[in-house]
């Protein structure tokens, strides 16, 4: 019989976009320790990654929240209201904490937030099973539902100092906190493709200087920034091309349309291609001479900017949040002030004149990848606080 501690990790994401949070949780699940430690991932939306979780052995599962009780008459609306408390504090816990005693689990790690997953909270306290949750937002403000949900947790895991300096601000350094950078493995950057074939796929001219932004097309990762810096270089660079990488939401659909528009006006229909969700994102980012980062809020980490690092591209980024921990300015990339268009422009210009720059850039990030944010070392802290967890 298997003596391997049996963990169940929750992904609360509803509309199934895939962003950071799957990526994290599919490197952590897929690289633990097997003889100590065995994962169950629950999803409550089905989503495109949900195959490669299974790919590696990490058996899946898709268990969708209930959906609100709405009445629309004002009469009603307290009684819809008391129904969904009764539905998400007693009965969704309830079916949750008998699905945690059927399938034996030690432990629930939430990939979330204390915002999110209030049911499984609930659920494992009901169960008498240790309950712990990723931190992975810089949230302005918690409710005081989170606050005392969040009383209940063994452990917070903030995913940057940023992360946990954000909780501290926000009077709860009495959690019990912990920073545990998420990590990459260079290897999971798979480059399949030349960047030629890249550039035929977009009608792209060989001799184009590409750049390009990673990330879900939302206002505050700042894709607006980026068509505006790419405005001010076209006419020193009239071969740039800039790639917006990214899904789109159904709840950012307008600026999706917004950021359409902008491009129409501003005349950079040559110079700005959104291409939309990529399953092969490596094989575009290797295209890139620089990436970028543009979050117009505090970045809580930023594993696009790993994923560059390992294909040894430059950076330039926005200085908030955890992305000065990962970073060094002058040295892997710039950095430059959230939401200014000139500066971002000014630090993609000094790169674009410098190829030989850039390419010392990239080296270093690089490095500084293989030798502080490796997924090896985002386990081995993870197994630790685990073993400690159960220990108690």
């Amino acid at each position: 019989m298997s003596t391997a501690k049996r963990v169940v990790y929750v992904e609360g994401n509803v509309d199934g976009t895939i962003g950071g949070s799957y990526f994290s949780l599919l490197f952590l699940a897929s690289g633990l320790d097997r003889s100590r430690f065995e994962p169950l991932v629950v999803f409550a939306a089905d989503n495109s990654l949900r195959p490669r979780f299974e790919e590696r052995g990490v058996r899946t599962m898709v268990r969708p929240p209930p959906s609100p009780v709405v009445l629309r008459a004002p009469l009603l609306s307290l009684l819809a209201k008391a129904l969904n408390f009764l539905i998400g504090a007693v009965i969704e816990p309830l079916q949750l904490a008998a699905l945690l005693r059927r399938e034996r689990i030690d432990l629930v790690h939430l990939n979330n937030s204390i915002t999110r997953n209030h049911s499984w909270m609930i659920a494992a306290r009901l169960a008498g099973v240790p309950c712990i949750t990723h931190e992975r937002g810089i949230n302005p403000r918690f409710k005081e539902r989170d606050r005392r949900l969040a009383k209940g947790l063994r452990a917070v895991v903030c995913i940057s100092s940023a992360v946990r300096e954000n909780f501290l601000k926000l009077g709860l350094g009495h959690l019990r906190l912990f920073t545990i950078h998420n990590g990459l493995d260079p290897d999971e950057m798979r480059v399949t493709r030349p960047p030629e074939d890249i550039r035929r796929e977009l009608g792209v001219s060989p001799s184009a200087r590409l750049i390009g932004i990673v990330g879900n097309i939302k206002p505050w990762k700042g894709q607006e920034v980026v068509i505006r810096a790419a405005a001010q270089l076209r006419e020193e660079f009239p071969e740039l091309v800039c790639l917006l990488i990214g899904d789109t939401s159904p709840d950012d659909a307008a600026y999706r349309v917004k950021i359409n528009n902008m491009v129409d006006e501003l005349g950079l229909h040559d110079h700005v291609i959104v291409t939309g969700f990529r399953t092969d994102v490596a094989n575009y980012v290797n295209a890139l001479e620089i990436q970028i980062h543009a979050s117009v809020l505090p970045e809580p980490f930023g594993r696009v900017l790993l994923e560059a690092m390992s294909l040894g591209k430059p950076l330039v980024a926005s200085n908030d949040g955890a992305v000065p921990e990962i970073v060094v300015h002058g040295e892997t990339g710039f950095l430059f002030e959230p939401g200014n268009f000139e500066a971002l422009a000014e630090r993609l210009r000094v790169l674009l004149r410098d190829p030989a720059l850039a390419a010392a850039f990239g080296r270093k990030g690089r490095e500084r990848l293989e030798a502080q944010f490796s997924i090896k070392h985002n386990v081995q802290e993870t197994e630790r606080l685990y073993q400690q967890l159960l220990a108690n």
